[in-house]
């Protein structure tokens, strides 16, 4: 039997943490549009915090890849990033939510320094096994969301990260974890602490977010 690739076997060790991201109460509010615009607001602005260093850590890429394919593929994941962060520059006016000299929580904050040390200083296989899981994750749930009745509220989120040019983007991070990871305990747990830091960055927003 073949064994299936690295990527794979990352994700398939770290389902319980996707799980519990499924099950967690933002996630769930998400899906029947009963998440309070307070803590979607909260998640919006950390989220756009977020994504700035997850654009940067791709340019970090960009600058340390040793060949054009990875530079060009590095290029294309940063294309697709920018282009995310246009849902909440989009979709914060209506929510009266301001994305201008956002404050990070603690859970955004240990999130971003882990990304972009770990571009700056880790080696390719570390730097892609700390990203993919962000794309992985959001694309795995809005998926499993879309695959089920959903209400209109935040109906946007979920079509964004079920779509195919998201899907895209996630096939071509977990390829280029596929060629350039080299299976190992450093890399197993660069992916872990990505996963582990995604829920919490879920649970801040729920936690600090309060309520209507």
């Amino acid at each position: 039997m073949t064994e299936p690739p690295l990527s794979q076997r990352l994700w398939d060790d770290n389902r319980d943490l996707a799980e519990a991201c499924l099950e967690h109460p933002f996630i769930v509010g998400l899906a029947d549009g009963t998440l309070s615009e307070s803590r979607y607001g909260l998640f919006a602005q950390q989220d756009h915090f977020y994504l700035d260093a997850y654009a940067r850590s791709y340019a970090w890429g960009a600058v340390r890849a040793q060949d054009w394919d990875t530079r060009r593929q590095f290029g294309a994941l940063l294309s697709g990033i920018l282009t995310e962060g246009t849902l909440h520059e989009k979709t914060a006016p209506e929510l009266g939510v301001s994305l201008e000299d956002v404050q990070p929580l603690p859970a955004a904050r240990e999130y971003t320094d882990f990304l972009l040390s770990t571009a700056s200083l880790g080696t390719i296989g570390d730097h892609l096994a700390a990203m993919a899981p962000c794309a992985k994750l959001y694309g795995w749930l809005g998926t499993r969301l879309a695959d089920e009745p959903f209400a209109d509220r935040y109906g946007f989120w979920i079509s964004m990260y079920s779509g195919s040019d998201y899907q895209e983007k996630v096939e071509i991070i977990m390829g280029m974890l596929d060629e350039h990871g080299e299976d190992s305990a450093s890399e197993a747990i660069k992916f872990r602490t990505a996963m582990e830091l995604e829920y919490n960055f879920f649970d801040s927003a729920w936690v600090n977010g309060g309520a209507e």
